[in-house]
């Protein structure tokens, strides 16, 4: 598979996923949230709306319901997608350090066996 149909197929499924994403805010966008209530709850909603503590309340409650969805649950969401890359990390920083320190342990072995196998060659050449 060539670079340019992975590169295609990638961008294909963003697109699927962005249209998806569009479609659901667009059918359950805030001005058809009047569509869910009855008839008869709706005219004293929308008298509290145009009330001085309504629009607070309003207010308050749009920025709360923004930044939790905004904020709170896409970081979760982000978390949650990538906390098997998070675990890798756990995972592998303890790795390279135990491979580092039994390369570290295995050299200095390897070098003391090492110089005393040249110290015993050249004792033999130095006395032969």
């Amino acid at each position: 598979m060539s670079n340019k149909t992975k590169a295609k197929e990638f961008f294909a499924t963003y697109d699927r996923q962005i249209r998806k994403d569009m479609d659901f805010w667009i059918k359950y966008r805030p001005s058809r949230w009047g569509d869910f209530l009855p008839e008869k709850s709706l005219k004293p909603l929308i008298k509290f709306i145009k009330s001085k503590s309504g629009k607070k309340f309003f207010l308050i409650s749009a920025l709360v319901f923004s930044l939790l969805f905004v904020g709170v649950i896409p970081t979760l969401s982000f978390i949650w997608s990538n906390i098997f890359r998070l675990s890798l990390i756990i995972l592998v920083i303890p790795f390279f350090y135990w491979a580092f320190a039994i390369a570290s342990v295995y050299s200095r072995v390897i070098f003391h066996a090492f110089s005393k196998y040249i110290r015993v060659v050249f004792y033999k050449l130095i006395d032969g």
